[in-house]
């Protein structure tokens, strides 16, 4: 058997062999891509609040041994993702040497407990410098209820801002109790049932009976049927929870006010 008998011996035996080179060719040119065509530059942008631009170029660093054409994209992603305070991250390459790294961080809602935060989509997550947070309420919820506390909190936010002021801490209790403290120091009981109706009725009358109260006050309950009752500060105060200290100070009815 001849080539020439089989004009189409050739070629096939051509793109064999192409086939089995450019596998090798790859092989061998990605083992040695990072000296050919390395990365010389990691450029990051966002807006930076509990991100660095360093602590991303430190992460991101391992996933470019590959040089510029074999760098794996999803790998430099992923390292960038295991920051904490990172939300999304996109990864471009620019030629001829250059890697963008587009971070956005999470929007911190609340804390949680002592250490861990909530972000404004409610999910619960770990992070550095907690101690360090502040301008943010913390929420002392079972994790189960964390959506309840997120609706709760955008439901008296706008109110509190009216009033010039916000929320210090949300306690939701096992039973469902509600409990605030808000950033002047005021304890506000709701309770465990017809939250949003009760907070209405205390923001119709909160402002004056701020203004006019002739003490500072300590608490206000709001388990009552046409009321709540409003305990002043004393040195002496008795525990926050105690209904009969706020019952002796008199129940205020909104409708009278």
């Amino acid at each position: 058997m001849t080539v020439s008998g089989r004009p189409w011996v050739m070629p096939t035996l051509v793109l064999a062999l192409l086939a089995l080179a450019v596998p090798i060719a790859g092989l061998l040119l990605g083992r040695g891509a990072g000296g050919m065509a390395p990365i010389r530059w990691v450029e990051v942008s966002g807006s930076f609040e509990r991100v660095t631009a360093e602590q991303v170029r430190s992460v991101v660093t391992p996933a470019l041994r590959g040089g510029f054409f074999f760098l794996p994209l999803d790998e430099a992603r992923e390292r960038v993702m295991t920051l904490s305070w990172v939300e999304t991250a996109q990864i471009r390459k620019r030629w001829p040497d250059v890697v963008e790294v587009v971070v956005r961080e999470r929007s911190v809602l609340a804390q949680l407990g002592e250490h861990q935060l909530v972000d404004s989509d409610g999910r619960v997550f770990s992070a550095e410098g907690l101690s360090a947070m502040g301008g943010i309420p913390r929420f002392e919820v079972a994790e189960s209820r964390i959506q309840e506390a997120i609706a709760f909190h955008g439901q008296i936010r706008p109110d509190l801002q009216g009033l010039g002021l916000d929320l210090s801490v949300l306690r939701i209790s096992r039973r469902g109790s509600y409990d605030l403290t808000l950033s002047n120091g005021i304890s506000v009981i709701v309770g465990s049932s017809e939250q949003h109706t009760r907070w209405r009725r205390l923001t119709a009358v909160l402002r004056s009976l701020i203004e006019q109260a002739e003490q500072p006050i300590a608490r206000i309950d709001l388990r009552y049927t046409n009321g709540f009752a409003v305990l002043p500060y004393q040195p002496e105060t008795m525990p926050a929870n105690d209904p009969q200290a706020a019952v002796g100070s008199g129940i205020v009815q909104p409708g009278a006010a």
